[in-house]
């Protein structure tokens, strides 16, 4: 999967949002457990930027993925702080339901469609160098041009 922690988050974070969203009315200790839980998973930043650096491959490519990763971290603060609006209170259910569906279109979709891309372009890169000879790989590696992730040798984690 794109990343084991976005993945997982998405996945914590899912059912706390239907239940807020699926429950009639919800008491105060309802709400606050909800709220605790939805809360209580473990900020993985730092696993997000190493896995964007693994995957650039060459060091041009992983300060844009940074610089990249960087501004959507920023943007995504942005938003986060204008979702739930006070004309949505208390229950902000338009909030809610925008969240849930975004998650459900990227557990659904969006990581499991990363997922299966990596996995094929890492097949494709492994048919190709095992069909190479030894010779033919140890050229490969004296001279090509390729750069990072667009190596034959180079490999997505999946």
């Amino acid at each position: 999967m794109p990343s084991i922690s976005t993945c997982a988050y998405s996945q914590w974070i899912l059912p706390c949002l239907i239940a807020l969203e699926s429950l009639k009315t919800i008491s105060g200790w309802q709400y606050f457990a909800i709220a605790t839980v939805t809360l209580g998973y473990p900020y993985v930043h730092t696993v997000q930027v190493s896995w964007c650096s693994r995957l650039s491959g060459s060091i041009r490519t992983r300060t844009v993925s940074a610089s990249l990763y960087n501004m959507v971290v920023q943007l995504s603060a942005i938003i986060g702080a204008n979702v739930y609006q006070p004309s949505d209170a208390p229950r902000y259910h338009k909030a809610n339901r925008g969240l849930i569906g975004v998650i459900a279109v990227c557990v659904g979709l969006l990581y499991p469609g990363t997922y299966f891309f990596y996995k094929w372009t890492n097949e494709k890169r492994d048919k190709r160098w095992n069909a190479m000879s030894e010779d033919e790989k140890s050229e490969y590696l004296r001279t090509t041009k390729d750069e990072g992730n667009k190596r034959l040798d180079f490999r997505f984690a999946t």
